[in-house]
């Protein structure tokens, strides 16, 4: 006799499996305008272009007291 698997009972889940459905459950957060705008600068800052002419300019600037 064949078994069907449509009608065999689904397995006992274990620790591993309700831990790794916790670990990847999906979250979604809400934001309110202004943090998204907050969230959009610091993401602007964070992803910025970094060349070595710019870091050279930085340090090497003149310093005046």
């Amino acid at each position: 006799m064949e078994e069907n698997n449509e009608t065999a009972l689904p397995t006992k889940v274990g620790f591993w499996g309700k831990f790794k459905a916790f670990l990847f459950q999906e979250i979604n957060v809400e934001l309110t305008p202004y943090q998204q705008k907050v969230e959009d600068e610091v993401n602007e800052f964070l992803h910025q272009e970094i060349t070595w002419q710019g870091v050279k300019n930085f340090l090497f600037q003149e310093i005046k007291f």
